[in-house]
């Protein structure tokens, strides 16, 4: 015992010779509090520079948010799953079951190749964009946890934010619309189906206290059963499906055409904001969380398909086909397209949830957080538990669930007629081009102050700029693809 007091006397009189002292009691002292790894000392002359610049909550705020691998929760792993089931349900929805119709006209294999190359770059882009999340939430003194909205106004300022909002919510608001729509095809009294599936998955999202954390156990609950459904399916037609057809039609030409509805199918980034919220920010398990759930994706939408293409013909639509039979695949069949439905609605509110919190639920005063002396974490949840009031709740849930039910249940029609209209477009400019351009913004000003101590996540620069230059150039191929669609027309008309 006195060997270890006079071992930590000796490194105190080095701290203390270094000019370090008061910076190494607070970071022990904190680092005893979160039972975390201590972070080491900086510099003299870089310290003070730092320390002129931020207040000492943000040195404690990076050692909480940014530091993967230590102190994670008991039950870390099942938040992670929790977490890999909620983007596996945002991504899968009523589109997945249209599947074997989309991959027809290119061919099973030639298919699977191009789901593969998209399922790779929404992930390179999903990890950038965790990378703007993470380091937007350590930059700001807000208690408001970030969506992809409020990050953009921290590069893009006020008037980036209410574009990339607005496109955000137009574009969640189509898929909700679809969604619904097609939950309400699935019932005898279409409307009651589209109110059925809007008013149960509102309930789970909105009612609760816990919010967040119920919503994804309640979506881990429902995507654990579609596994089951997908399983009985397959289970059910594995032997009866002809296999053969799946290499008779290899057409890569047609690829390209079928590339906007691949991209749609398997996009996921708008809810990667709950992800990092769900899981601390911690960069190592949100990783693991997306990986999990988009390979789960992955792996489901390259077997529906080949089962698709295997059971019925290429003009048929295999899910009509199979519901109208009176098979066993009925009755699992049925279990999978609810609760694909389901989870993505499930994954569009909470999507837009984060996106209305960086409009509304903005901090009265900044000043408070000047006021906690480095008491951050007992000020975000006091201001949690004030905007968690049933009124509260019921006014947020009105603005996210009524604009898309009034328009679902307008007519089935609007089911393509939304697909249709979020389009290759928005996906590529919110998902492909946005997160790269963000994250080499913030890195250029890291650059320029050089003082910043958050640590980059998703690669190199050189790789960023990769990224937005593919997005562009595939956003221009699309535009040229529907410019001549357009021409053609009109010299036929």
């Amino acid at each position: 015992m006195n060997l270890l007091r006079l071992l930590c006397f000796s490194i105190l009189i080095t701290l203390k010779q270094h000019g370090t002292f008061g910076f190494g009691i607070a970071t022990v002292n904190t680092a005893l509090r979160s039972n975390i790894r201590v972070l080491p000392p900086v510099a003299h002359s870089s310290y003070k520079k730092h320390r002129s610049q931020q207040q000492q909550p943000k040195l404690n705020h990076l050692s909480t948010t940014e530091k993967d691998d230590e102190s994670e929760p008991k039950n870390s792993a099942l938040q992670v799953l929790n977490a890999a089931f909620l983007v596996a349900g945002t991504t899968i929805g009523g589109g997945f079951l249209a599947l074997p119709s989309v991959v027809a006209p290119a061919g099973f294999y030639p298919s699977a190749v191009a789901l593969i190359g998209v399922w790779g770059f929404f992930l390179a882009q999903s990890f950038v964009l965790v990378e703007c999340i993470n380091r937007t939430k350590f930059d700001s003194k807000d208690a408001t946890p970030p969506g992809v909205a409020g990050t953009a106004k921290s590069v893009f300022g006020k008037k980036g934010e209410i574009a990339i909002g607005i496109l955000l919510t137009i574009l969640i608001e189509a898929t909700l619309v679809s969604q619904i729509s097609r939950a309400g095809m699935l019932f005898v009294n279409y409307r009651l189906g589209c109110l059925i599936s809007t008013a149960s998955i509102a309930a789970l999202v909105f009612g609760p206290k816990s919010g967040i954390m119920f919503a994804s156990k309640a979506n881990a609950a429902l995507t654990s059963l579609f596994l089951l459904s997908t399983l009985s399916v397959f289970g059910c037609g594995f032997g009866i499906a002809d296999w053969s057809k799946l290499g008779l039609s290899n057409n890569w030409s047609s690829v390209p055409a079928a590339l906007p509805s691949f991209l749609q199918l398997l996009v996921y980034g708008e809810i990667v904001p709950t992800v990092c919220q769900i899981l601390k920010y911690n960069t190592r398990r949100i990783k693991m969380a997306i990986i999990l759930g988009s390979f789960m994706t992955l792996c489901l939408q390259i077997g529906w398909s080949g089962l698709g293409l295997s059971l019925v013909s290429s003009a048929s639509d295999a899910v009509e086909v199979l519901l109208a039979s009176s098979g066993p695949v009925r009755l699992p069949l049925f279990s999978l397209a609810i609760t694909a439905i389901l989870t993505t609605i499930l994954g569009s509110y909470l999507a837009l949830l984060s996106t209305v919190n960086d409009f509304v639920q903005k901090t009265k005063s900044k000043d408070a957080n000047d006021d906690n002396d480095g008491s951050n974490d007992d000020s975000d949840l006091q201001k949690g538990q004030e905007n968690n009031s049933l009124l509260h709740r019921m006014k947020v849930a009105s603005i996210i669930t009524v604009p898309a039910s009034l328009i679902a249940c307008s007519s089935p029609s609007v089911f393509l007629k939304a697909i249709d209209f979020a389009g290759s477009y928005p996906v590529l400019i919110l998902w492909g081009v946005v997160p790269p351009v963000m994250a080499l913004i913030q890195r250029s000003r890291d650059d320029k102050g050089g003082t910043s101590l958050f640590r980059r996540t998703a690669g190199p620069s050189a790789w960023l700029v990769v990224l937005a230059l593919l997005s562009v150039a595939m956003v221009g191929i699309s535009a040229i693809g529907d410019m001549t669609s357009v021409v053609h027309r009109f010299k036929i008309l």
